[in-house]
This record gives C-alpha cells, sequence and structure tokens, in this order.
C-alpha cells in the first residue's frame, strides 16, 4: 500500500474516533418569531428560542445581519416566564440577559450559562429602515435566520402590518430554496412556517404591501414600482415552479455524463496494451535491461518526470559512455565533522570529447563539472547543503539557499534538454488527448454548473460570479492542459460549488459527475508508451521489488559483477535507502567485495554517501515561528459566529 493510502486510513480513523467522542452538543428545538414593521420602515422583532443543551454551555448566540438595512437599534435578551407562549408576556418584568456585539461576525454573544438542560431565551431587536416605501407600493426584504450553526427544528414566523389593510393587497414571496411554506390572509400578514429549516437556509421573506403603511418614511427615489416588483417575484415564483423538472432534466443528464466518464476511466484503468505489457515483463532479461542507457532507464522507469537527484542518472549515463570516469575519494572537510554525514564521496572526471556529446549531455556537463586539476571534475558532495553545524551561521544558510536555487534552475534546463533528445522524446511522447479532453471537461462542467444554478432558482449575483470565477478556472486549466493538477484543481473547484446547489437531487447528480470526471482525469496518461517501452518499464519495477530485497551473497568476480550492476540499478530506480539497509545487514558494509579485482564503486558507504547528497540538496526555508490566536469573540467558544450556542 502507497503512503499516501495510510495516510487516508489515518486521518479517516481519527476522524472516526474523535467523532464518536462525548463531545457537547445543543438543538434548537423550535423558534417562534414575531416581527412588526413599523410606520417609519423599521423592523421590530420578538423571538422566543427553546434549546436543548448536553454539556456545559455559555450561553448562545443570535446572528443578525443588517444587509442594506441602516443597523441594529437595540438588541436584548431576557428569561422568558415558565410555560409562556410568545405574545402572552412583555419584556418589562424579565430578567435581562448580559449580551455582547462582536461586529467581525455580526453575531450577539448571551451570557446564560446552561447545563444539559433545556432552556428557552426571549429576543427583542429592531432593525432600522428594514421596509422601503415605493411611490405606490412598500417592500420588505429580510432574512430572519441566515447563518444558523446547524438545523432549526419548528420554526414559525408571523409578520405584521401597522395599521389596517386589504388583505388582497399583500403578496408574500419565500426566497429560501431549502423549504418552508409561506401563507397570507391570516391573522397576520404573512406566516411562515418549517418543520426543520436548514442550516444553510435564511427564511428569506419578501412582502410587498400599500405604501400607505409606512407614512413616517420617505418614498425612495429609484423608481421601482408596485408592477416591476411584482413581476420580478412572479418571474422567480415561475422559475420555483419549474425547479423540480429542470433539475430532473439536468440529472438525466448528469448520469449519462458520468456513465460516459467512468467508462472512458475504465478504459484506461484496464488498457489492454498497458495489461498485456504487464503480462509480458517476464520476456525482458536482465541482460537486456542492462544494455539501456542508464538516464534512459531513468526516464522510462519515471515516466520522463525526472526528479531533482535524477541528476546523478545522467553522470552514469556519461560514465556508461566512457566520457566520464570516478572514484572513490575522501568527503569534504565540512562532512567530516558532520557525525551523520559520510566520511567519503564520489569524484567524477570528464576524460572524453565534448564535440561528441548531445545538447543534453552538454548541459550536464557545462552545470555540473568545474575546471580544476588541469581536467574537468564534479565532486558529488559539492551539491549538497549545509550541514547541521552550518545551520547555525545565517550568512551560509543565505549561501546555500541561493545555491540550491541555481541547482533547481539548472536542473529544469537540463531536465527539459533530456525531453527534447532522441531517444527520450521517442520513447516518451505528451498525450495530445489532454489538449482535446481537458477543455471538453471545463466547458460540460463550466455549462452544466452554470445550468444547474439557475435551475436552482439562484440569486443572479451568485450566478454571475461563478461564471466569473470558474471561467477564469476553466481557461487556465485550459492553457495549461499538460499538467493535471490544473485540470484536478479544477474539479475540486466545481465540487465545492457544487455542493453549494440546494436541491438535494441535482447535487447529489452533480458530485457524482464530478468524482467520475476527476477520476477520469486522473487516470488518463500524461504521456503516450508504445508496447514495448512498457514491457521495458514494467519490468524494470520488477526488477526494483527484487532490490529491495537486497543483494544476493556471492563471491566469485562474476557474482560481484551482477552485485554493482545491481546496485547501480538501485541508484537508478531511487531505491537506495532500502537496497543499503540490506546489503549491511547481509553482507557487513560491504567487506565481502573488498578483494574485488573490478573497480567496485557501489558499496554500502558510496550508495549511503549518494543518498545523502540527494537527499540534502535542497534547503528548507527557516523562518522564525509567529504566536498568536486566531481571531474570535472573547467571551470564548464563539469562533465565526452565527445563530446557535457557545
Amino acid at each position: 500500500m502507497k503512503k499516501w493510502m495510510f495516510v487516508i486510513a489515518g486521518l479517516a480513523f481519527v476522524l472516526v474516533v474523535t467523532g464518536c467522542g462525548g463531545k457537547k452538543s445543543f438543538s434548537m428545538d423550535q423558534v417562534d418569531t414575531r416581527a412588526y414593521v413599523m410606520p417609519d420602515g423599521d423592523l421590530y422583532v420578538e423571538e422566543l428560542f427553546t434549546y436543548t443543551f448536553h454539556g456545559s454551555f455559555n450561553g448562545s448566540t443570535r446572528y443578525i445581519e443588517p444587509g442594506e438595512h441602516e443597523g441594529i437599534e437595540f438588541f436584548e435578551a431576557y428569561q422568558p416566564p415558565p410555560g409562556k407562549k410568545l405574545g402572552e408576556f412583555s419584556y418589562e418584568n424579565l430578567s435581562s440577559l448580559n449580551t455582547e456585539w462582536d461586529g467581525e461576525n455580526d453575531t450577539y454573544y448571551i451570557h446564560d450559562a446552561a447545563k444539559d438542560e433545556v432552556k428557552q431565551v426571549y429576543y427583542r431587536y429592531r432593525i432600522d429602515q428594514a421596509a422601503v416605501r415605493y411611490s405606490d407600493v412598500g417592500k420588505l426584504d429580510f432574512s430572519f435566520f441566515k447563518n444558523s450553526n446547524q438545523d432549526i427544528h419548528h420554526v414559525s414566523v408571523d409578520l405584521y402590518l401597522p395599521s389596517e389593510y386589504n388583505k388582497t393587497d399583500v403578496y408574500g414571496f419565500l426566497h429560501d430554496r431549502t423549504g418552508g411554506e409561506l401563507t397570507t390572509g391570516g391573522e397576520s400578514a404573512l406566516h411562515y412556517e418549517n418543520d426543520r429549516l436548514s442550516e444553510y437556509g435564511d427564511a428569506e421573506i419578501v412582502m410587498l404591501f400599500p405604501q400607505n403603511q409606512l407614512p413616517q418614511m420617505k418614498v425612495s427615489q429609484n423608481g421601482k414600482s408596485f408592477k416591476q416588483l411584482l413581476e420580478a417575484e412572479q418571474k422567480r415564483e415561475a422559475r420555483m415552479e419549474l425547479r423540480d423538472e429542470r433539475m430532473q432534466w439536468a440529472g438525466k443528464v448528469a448520469a449519462a455524463l458520468t456513465i460516459v466518464f467512468l467508462l472512458g476511466a475504465i478504459m484506461y484503468l484496464l488498457s489492454w496494451r498497458r495489461i498485456s505489457a504487464w503480462l509480458n515483463r517476464k520476456q525482458v532479461s536482465r541482460d537486456e535491461l542492462a544494455l539501456l542507457d542508464p538516464l534512459l532507464k531513468t526516464y522510462l522507469y519515471r515516466k520522463s518526470k525526472l526528479t531533482q537527484k535524477d541528476f546523478i542518472a545522467g553522470l552514469l549515463s556519461l560514465r556508461n559512455r566512457g566520457f566520464v570516469t570516478v572514484k572513490e575519494v575522501p568527503s569534504s572537510a565540512r562532512f567530516l565533522e558532520e557525525p551523520t554525514a559520510p566520511d567519503t564521496t564520489l569524484l567524477f572526471t570528464f576524460r572524453g570529447d565534448a564535440g561528441l556529446l548531445s545538447p543534453a549531455e552538454q548541459q550536464l556537463v557545462d552545470w555540473l563539472f568545474k575546471d580544476r586539476n588541469g581536467g574537468r571534475e564534479f565532486r558529488l558532495d559539492s551539491v549538497a547543503g549545509p550541514t547541521f553545524k552550518e545551520k547555525q551561521n545565517d550568512e551560509l544558510i543565505v549561501k546555500y539557499r541561493k545555491a540550491s536555487e541555481r541547482h533547481a534552475a539548472a536542473f529544469k534546463q537540463w531536465k527539459k534538454a533530456v525531453s527534447d533528445t532522441d531517444p527520450y522524446a521517442d520513447e516518451v511522447k505528451p498525450n495530445v488527448l489532454l489538449k482535446f479532453l481537458v477543455p471538453v471537461m471545463v466547458i460540460i462542467h463550466y455549462v452544466l454548473l452554470l445550468y444547474l444554478f439557475y435551475a436552482d432558482v439562484a440569486a443572479s449575483l451568485s450566478i454571475v460570479l461563478i461564471a466569473v470565477l470558474l471561467g477564469a478556472g476553466g481557461i487556465l486549466a485550459s492553457i495549461k492542459y499538460t499538467s493535471k493538477l490544473w485540470i484536478l484543481l479544477y474539479h475540486v473547484a466545481c465540487f465545492v460549488i457544487g455542493s453549494q446547489i440546494v436541491h438535494e437531487d441535482g447535487s447529489s447528480s452533480y458530485l457524482i459527475l464530478v468524482l467520475s470526471s476527476a477520476l477520469l482525469a486522473a487516470l488518463i496518461p500524461k504521456y503516450r508508451m508504445s508496447w514495448k517501452t512498457q514491457k521495458y518499464r514494467f519490468a524494470l519495477k520488477d526488477w526494483g521489488k527484487e532490490l529491495r530485497k537486497g543483494p544476493a551473497a556471492g563471491g566469485t568476480q562474476a557474482d560481484r559483477a551482477e552485485a554493482e550492476r545491481d546496485a547501480e540499478h538501485a541508484v537508478l530506480l531511487g531505491i537506495i535507502p532500502q537496497y543499503v539497509k540490506r546489503l549491511r545487514t547481509g553482507q557487513e558494509d560491504g567487506a565481502v567485495y573488498a578483494a574485488a579485482t573490478i573497480p567496485l564503486l557501489f558499496s554500502a558507504d558510496i550508495l549511503a554517501s549518494m543518498q545523502y547528497t540527494q537527499t540534502h540538496l535542497g534547503i528548507l526555508s527557516s523562518g522564525s515561528s509567529s504566536s498568536g490566536s486566531s481571531a474570535g469573540y472573547s467571551g470564548g467558544g464563539g469562533g465565526g459566529g452565527g445563530t446557535g450556542a457557545f
């Protein structure tokens, strides 16, 4: 099992364990609200919340967003009399509770400690200029329970007008797509009920009523008329009536596309060419693999995605072709003072004709080799980062950081040159299908998401923002189609945005589509390899598995030659630590090879030296640790605010 699978399994276990703990909890079991539109356009609200607390709490919280209104004139909380319903008592004789306002999250914190009990809290507040008076109509648009921490059960809201009116002149519209029922013609001007108001709901109610109900309010100058407002609301109501039908249609489209994407993912997952190459990997002998160029083997093994440490494969390629000689030498003085650093390293000397080198090989030599001792040399430990002692010196840290950046930049240029050079460029080719598939995926998700939000009767502003942001991300993913990271990030963005769709059927169908589409994007190969190339790569992987188990003991010269070949492949396949561990355990630091008549360079000590250099190419940025507390309510537990408890 891969490391990342262990990490995911571990995180899932932690989440399950922590989720099963006996943490405190609360519920909002009932909320009764009476809201009165005042003659001056203010909205006076009375609320009676019923909570059930499990565990100890400091009190409750109430989120109130002024929005486009003039602000909150006052907010008060009281302990209501037991057994009384809203409207059966007055606040004058009640015991008031301490409240504090957190302007950063528009939340009031009500200090009324509770522990393992059912408790009621009575709120009263007034919103300034909540209503708007137009020339021929009055309008109230208010969200009563926006930003709740959890679902609220048994919610009722009654809206009252300040004076007598004709009931047929009052129109009510519910802008909450999560559910609820709004009625007119009763004792109150509007009555809203919801057995379970979702935490994502807000009970946003729009009421149109005669403008003479607001005699103390100035007429708005924006020119909106009753006809315009009513037509806009009726159009939205018409969209709501078509919501289920449109969502069902979109769900069918999403289901069909899901099947297409899953079939594509299965096709790539069960690619016959890849499976056939795997089945025939045993046909490739070790001798046949040994004849391949060292850098080509690493290039195939990594599917062209060379890492910084793979410059060693380039050096071994030059050594294999006779351009470079190599010998073991003592490490630089700075490593001899480091207990964990190796005492020996490798010295590469360029001996060949530079005119015979390919552009990529010439770039590697110019990058690494320096003129020394009448020739061109490269010490392996010269690219290693600072020792523990050197890390205590800030000036040296800056020096090594710059060297690390130069090394990374040079490696990037060399890697590009290798990918443009035969036979590397011919063995692993970019998959041109990505150039067409990525834009197709982007267009499908872009169009379908916008339609889903339109069908879900989302606000126009939300649709515009999604169109702009998702469009920009889609263009970027299409331009950078050669990198799977961008198209996968685009899928993540689509998943996050799609989870905001309120309609459950539409949301679930689309999210399944995103997952299947992301699976296809992850499985489709970034590079194309021939059947023969894949067969060689699978054979190399098998060899690597065997090398992880360690070298075979042997005393003859042929055995030692095979051991050197194995050690070289341990370097090329990036499994030095496992190989060295087995080598030290079975061969006592490689002493069995001491009498070798061939130039054995890959003893346990040399391999350890290589590994040390490879793992110390970069340097971690050293930054001062900072301490601080997350912003939140000083009373404790308020966090990001919202309607709930703390």
